[in-house]
């Protein structure tokens, strides 16, 4: 995931060869670049960012709507759907899964049922278990320790609204005694615990099935006064309930007017995602204004100007957006693993990420992360600079950050891709305080419209885009 760093701007540094700038806008393009105004970015990022939207966790009715929105958005600029079945949306289903909400049953050696406070995961297969219960330290010095008890998972209140941060702490905390054989964990649990809120929470809230991220075997919740080591128990588990749940990017095109360049295309992309809600708090939606709803205006903006030229440009525009950047840059995998468009007739991609709050000295300015790795940031910055927005190398992070947005699953199959960035991490990042009403509008819209004369620059020439080491 693409994570800015509070990092002052370092002196704006391309870092490579000189690349001659292309000629100035014409009246029709200058025309285009206009209707990129404030009030329209502003309409769209407000309600892509509005409390209604509940954050735009993947997955959620609420990012459902959004990709409703950003289709018909696209749909109203004229472009050519590139989703399945002549349709904007490429739809995957996403594999989920939750604890059982019944099937749980721990018994004592004379029959005795020992209570359940809570199932924070199971197996993928029904579990039935008899044996003496070790403690975590007794279960190290022997051959597959099939009961186990370990202590208590200590957790902040705030991850009753992260459950996955739960489930992943317990894959980790656990890995070493699954991978002895063990059947079943039984973790202590004290009265103030919030895991109990946290098994309430997952048994209605199902998760990605990540590789590595859930436990290998059930983790049942007891009470920390039971003492149940040492003793027999026989336990029965039914298995995690998988779910399968649709989830889409939207992608559509405005294809080139030129015959033989049209069949290449760059593509302009940012994540519809963000992380939902907590479960507490006076304002508990994460709105994700910065991150991304800037980002997905920016796309929905250039849509419009570039679909408003008379004559199109020479190259093909692909314009989409991505679920589950947020979980994993989830959606970009997929679409890299099944492109609709075929991936070494894609020549670049511009992802773009957090365009809203600019930092000290740099507004009306962007940098692009993986610099050294093309020469697409001097090429942008050639055509952006025609409108006086400059696009630059941001050496302290700029490559660290290269591997952390949608733009790195394209890269892996060998597709020059970056992301643009017009700001860094703020106080708000990844709270429900990263609002609409804080973002610098003004500079935000002067960016797009950099980011539309950089990329009409290339999609208007035959100019090479090139990888460098």
């Amino acid at each position: 995931r693409l994570v800015f760093l509070c990092i002052a701007v370092a002196a704006c540094s391309q870092g490579n060869a000189q690349v001659a700038a292309p000629e100035g806008l014409s009246d029709v393009e200058q025309a285009a670049l206009q209707s990129i105004t404030e009030k329209q970015v502003l309409g769209t990022v407000s309600f892509l960012a509005s409390d209604e939207m509940a954050g735009r966790n993947t997955p959620s009715t609420e990012l459902t709507i959004a990709s409703a929105y950003v289709s018909a958005r696209f749909r109203g600029a004229g472009l050519e759907p590139l989703g399945d079945d002549n349709s904007y949306f490429q739809t995957y289903q996403m594999q989920m899964s939750k604890p059982p909400s019944t099937g749980t049953e721990l018994k004592l050696a004379d029959g005795s049922l020992i209570d359940n406070l809570g199932l924070l995961a199971a197996g993928d297969q029904p579990t039935s278990v008899t044996g003496i219960v070790l403690t975590e330290d007794k279960a190290k010095t022997v051959d597959s320790p099939a009961i186990v008890l370990i202590d208590e998972l200590i957790m902040p209140p705030q991850a009753v609204g992260r459950p996955s941060l739960v489930v992943v702490s317990l894959a980790r905390r656990i890995k070493g005694l699954t991978s002895k054989g063990t059947k079943l964990i039984l973790m202590n649990c004290s009265d103030a615990s919030i895991l109990r809120e946290v098994a309430s929470v997952l048994v209605q809230q199902p998760l990605a099935n990540v590789a590595g991220l859930r436990p290998e075997c059930p983790i049942v919740l007891v009470k920390s006064t039971n003492d149940l080591a040492g003793k027999e128990i026989a336990a029965t588990v039914s298995a995690q309930e998988q779910i399968e749940v649709p989830v889409r990017n939207v992608i559509a095109v405005l294809r080139g007017s030129d015959e033989t360049l049209s069949k290449e295309a760059i593509m302009i992309s940012a994540h519809l995602d963000h992380i939902g809600t907590v479960s507490e708090g006076e304002d508990r939606i994460n709105n994700g204004a910065d991150d991304n709803a800037t980002g997905v205006t920016a796309v929905l903006a250039l849509a419009d100007a570039f679909s408003s030229l008379p004559v199109r440009p020479r190259r093909s525009l692909i314009f989409a957006t991505f679920w589950g950047e947020e979980k994993g840059l989830l959606g970009s995998k997929e679409f890299a693993k099944t492109p609709t468009w075929p991936l070494d007739k894609l020549i670049a991609n511009v992802n773009i990420e957090m365009v809203g709050r600019p930092e000290a000295d740099a507004r009306e300015k962007a940098w692009m992360t993986g610099w050294k790795h093309s020469n697409l940031g001097s090429l942008m910055n050639a055509g952006a600079s025609r409108v006086g927005v400059t696009i630059f190398d941001r050496s302290d992070v700029g490559e660290m950050l290269y591997t952390r947005s949608d733009n790195y699953s394209l890269v892996q199959k060998g597709v020059i891709a970056h992301s643009f960035s017009a700001g860094s991490l703020h106080p708000d990042y990844h709270q429900p305080s990263d609002e609409w009403e804080k973002l610098d509008i003004p500079h935000m819209t002067r960016v797009i419209q950099g980011l539309f004369a950089g990329t009409l620059s290339i999609a208007d020439s035959d100019v090479e885009i090139m990888a460098t080491k």
